[in-house]
């Protein structure tokens, strides 16, 4: 593969359409080129998936969008057998109201363990 002369696709931009669809956008590059390659894949576990873009597009609509996983996007210019740099992009689960949750229940358990030592008084008492 030669990267040289086909420019890649840039400003990689993620929305969330639905709670089951992701929107994801880029801006044509300079140049001459024929098609997109769009891969992406969602995180954990998921398998990568490849979809061809036509020239005129610069979206893609992710149907299968999971809103608790994370997506690793490439979108890749195609001019004949040539391809340009992969655009790259994370977009990282919006599990904000979760996060809290969990930092909250891990931090629970060590405010508990607080006073697991012996308190101040029961040191005056022993001595």
């Amino acid at each position: 593969l030669t990267y040289s002369s086909v420019s890649a696709p840039r400003r990689l931009r993620f929305k969330e359409h639905s709670s089951n669809t992701l929107l994801v956008s880029w801006r044509e590059p300079k140049g001459d080129f024929d098609s997109y390659l769009f891969l992406y894949n969602s995180l954990p576990g998921g398998q990568q998936k490849e979809i061809i873009v036509s020239k005129s597009d610069t979206k893609v609509l992710i149907t299968d969008y999971n809103p608790s996983k994370d997506y690793i996007i490439s979108v890749i210019a195609v001019r004949g057998r040539e391809h340009s740099r992969p655009l790259q992009g994370r977009f990282k689960a919006k599990t904000a109201a979760r996060g809290e949750s969990v930092r909250r229940d891990e931090s629970e358990p060590q405010r508990l363990a607080d006073p697991v030592g012996p308190p101040d008084d029961a040191n005056e008492i022993s001595g």
